[in-house]
């Protein structure tokens, strides 16, 4: 598909050329007076020939009086010749052309009128016309034909036309023989502009004698031919692009035609022909030359040169007209060029864009519609470059007379929002100015500090520097102040507490927080405690020894709610509960005291122990005394009994047995049944010596299922039977 496009593209570029060296030949002969006729070719209704009736001036030229031409190989017939570059009437064409059109200087026709269309090609808004002046003039275009060569492997030649204007500006052009229409898309036509540009007549003195063309300065023409030269190469440039795509398929092929010709050489020289390989070497030496031979053959050059330029006089219609708006006289040049006209208008001072509608501001500047500004507060009207700015508080713009430059953001404001700082005395706006929360002064904002004492919103107030207190408590500023009713000293509202008894307003290092209520007190209200030496506000007996003591050197039992001192009460260290002596729990066995809230009697023997003399039944897991639980099988005496004693039952009649975990096990156990004060336990015995247990604990309002689990072995649980 890509070589496809790659031949079409070809094809269209090859046709794109020999339609313009048909145009070019037909000029040629038209310009020396010779009659041609364009005939379509006999076999290609799609392909045209040239019958040529030479003039006098070319007979001498090509040996003939009459020419028959055609452009492509295939379009050959009987005394017709080939025009192609390189060829030989191409030669002779060229050969007739050098030296010949080196310089021309011709002239344009007028074919538009100057009259109404100056007049109204602009519309003054705020002005009026006072005077006008209209002036015919004659101004230059300059056509620079390039010859242009590009050579590789083989030879092309273009010819390229640029078109320059006074300011050295291109003018555009583009090929179209339809001669009903000198532009097109803003383009000049170049056929029909060179078709209408006739010779200047030879202007003579006073006495008669023929006075030469007048030409600009060599030095302008150089300069002119430097610019447009510039664009010619930027068009080889382009074209490189086209023809280095076509010599790299045409190298390609030609490297590979090679290395596969010299590969298939060096396969037949056979090890028995070439023991030392001094030939294969010859080979692939004289191949690596050939492949560096074709290379530079198609590397392509380019070659540039200017073959001759034409002075293009145009006619064009200027109108003068002077503008008065009351305050300014302005005068605007309204020109015309009488060959295409096209109108050229006066430019915005602002965006440099022609505008039909004219509008002078008020430093006399040409202004469009679209840069037309007006100023909020004198009405002036100002374009983009003269500017108005908008005021950062009322957004309102004005110009740089009615508003004023803030020094602090650089902003125009317009007189109302702006003012000269009280501090500094520097002419800022009052989007940059803030007044102070407490005095209510507006200031520059680098002059105000923030309140260190939070507002209501939990927001940061700002405060001038008058208004700014520094605590000596925090070392703060602020303007939120207070006295301290024990000190008479002022501090800020962050350092000032209320005192939980008293009610009094005081400041730091006149209070105290309690290490057990977190309550603040002022000194007057806190007393040393006589047993722990501490400050505290209220004091307590004990209600053991009667003894005073504070929050920090007593406690609350748990049980009876009395206050002891800390000699008198047991604070138990697992659950922290704390106790008296009397409501304390003893063990049974080590005599220890412990928390009586947190513990229970053993469930067999229905002591108190401690955490200490606790132990766990290796079978039913649950908590007793180590008295109840058998060192030998680490069983509780409950448990004990499935060794001992045959309590079997059915368990179907037990209320437990509606349980949901429990229902799917009732017919395919054993069952039997140990119980002590607390806790229930059933052990099904079932086949392989797998068993399960239940555990239920007794309530008041019935029994509870704790645990329902299997046991994996049971002969060192179970009697044997």
């Amino acid at each position: 598909m890509q070589n496809m496009n790659l031949t079409s593209e070809t094809e269209s570029n090859s046709l794109q050329s020999i339609r313009s060296l048909l145009r070019f030949t037909e000029r040629f002969f038209r310009t020396f007076g010779s009659i041609v006729e364009i005939r379509e070719v006999a076999t290609d209704p799609t392909s045209s020939l040239l019958k040529i009736k030479l003039a006098s001036e070319l007979v001498e030229t090509f040996g003939k009086s009459e020419l028959t031409l055609v452009f492509r190989p295939q379009d050959m017939q009987a005394k017709s010749e080939l025009v192609a570059i390189g060829s030989n009437v191409f030669d002779r064409m060229m050969q007739h052309l050098e030296g010949r059109s080196a310089l021309t200087v011709q002239l344009l026709p007028q074919h538009f009128t100057a009259g109404e269309e100056l007049l109204s090609a602009v519309q003054p808004l705020n002005a009026s016309i006072v005077k006008l002046k209209m002036q015919e003039q004659e101004q230059n275009l300059y056509c620079f034909n390039w010859h242009i060569t590009y050579r590789a492997d083989d030879k092309s030649e273009e010819l390229y036309t640029v078109l320059l204007d006074e300011s050295r500006a291109r003018v555009h052009i583009h090929d179209n023989r339809d001669t009903s229409s000198e532009v097109s898309d803003g383009k000049i036509a170049l056929d029909r502009l060179l078709s209408d540009a006739k010779p200047i007549g030879i202007e003579q003195d006073t006495v008669g004698q023929p006075q030469p063309t007048k030409i600009p300065p060599t030095t302008h023409l150089v300069r002119l031919a430097d610019s447009a030269r510039r664009y010619a190469i930027y068009h080889a440039d382009v074209r490189c692009v086209e023809f280095e795509a076509e010599i790299q398929q045409r190298l390609y092929r030609v490297l590979n035609r090679l290395h596969n010709y010299y590969s298939q050489q060096i396969e037949e020289v056979y090890d028995s022909h070439d023991p030392s390989g001094e030939k294969r070497l010859v080979l692939e030496n004289d191949l690596q030359r050939k492949l560096a031979e074709e290379v530079e053959n198609h590397r392509l050059h380019v070659g540039i040169r200017l073959f001759g330029y034409a002075i293009l006089k145009v006619p064009v219609a200027i109108a003068e007209l002077h503008l008065n708006d009351g305050k300014h006289d302005v005068i605007v040049h309204v020109q015309r060029n009488r060959y295409t006209g096209s109108l050229q208008r006066p430019k915005c001072y602002a965006c440099a864009a022609e505008t039909t509608a004219i509008t002078i501001d008020s430093n006399g500047h040409i202004t469009c519609n679209d840069c037309l500004r007006q100023c909020a507060s004198c009405m002036d009207m100002l374009c983009d470059s003269c500017g108005v700015a908008p005021c950062p508080v009322c957004a309102q713009e004005n110009c740089d007379t009615c508003s004023k430059m803030c020094w602090a953001c650089g902003e125009r404001a317009c007189a109302e929002h702006i003012s000269g700082c009280p501090i500094c005395h520097d002419t800022v706006c009052h989007s940059c100015q803030t007044a102070c929360m407490h005095c209510g002064v507006f200031q520059c904002r680098t002059h105000l500090r923030a309140d260190s004492v939070l507002d209501e919103e939990g927001d940061n107030l700002l405060i001038c520097a008058e208004c700014a207190v520094r605590c000596p408590g925090c070392q703060q500023y602020s303007a939120q102040i207070g006295l301290c009713e024990k000190s008479g000293q002022r501090y800020c509202k962050n350092c000032l507490v209320q005192c939980a008894d008293c009610d009094k307003v005081i400041g730091p290092d006149y209070y105290k927080i309690g290490t057990i209520d977190r309550l603040v007190r002022c000194t007057d209200c806190l007393t040393t405690c006589p047993s722990c030496q501490s400050d505290a506000s209220s004091f307590f007996l004990c209600g053991v020894c009667g003894s005073d003591c504070c929050a920090n050197c007593s406690d609350k039992c748990a049980c009876c709610e009395e206050k002891f001192c800390r000699e008198h009460i047991i604070v138990d260290s697992e659950c922290g509960h704390a106790f008296c002596i009397n409501h304390a729990a003893t063990c049974a066995i080590g005599k220890e005291s412990f928390c009586s809230i947190c513990s229970e009697p053993c469930a067999i023997c229905e002591r108190d122990y401690c955490a200490e003399h606790m132990e766990t039944c290796a079978l039913c897991r649950c908590a007793y005394c180590v008295e109840c639980i058998r060192n030998s099988t680490g069983l509780c005496d409950t448990c004990s009994t499935f060794q001992f004693e045959e309590i079997d039952v059915c368990l179907a009649d037990e209320a437990v047995a509606t349980h949901q975990d429990i229902v799917p096990l009732v017919d395919h156990y054993r069952w039997f049944r140990a119980d002590n004060s607390r806790y229930i336990i059933y052990l099904g015995k079932g086949s392989y010596n797998i068993g399960v247990l239940i555990l239920l604990l007794k309530r008041a309002d019935g029994e509870e299922v704790l645990v329902v689990r299997k046991v994996p072995v049971l002969d060192q649980y179970w009697r044997r039977y």
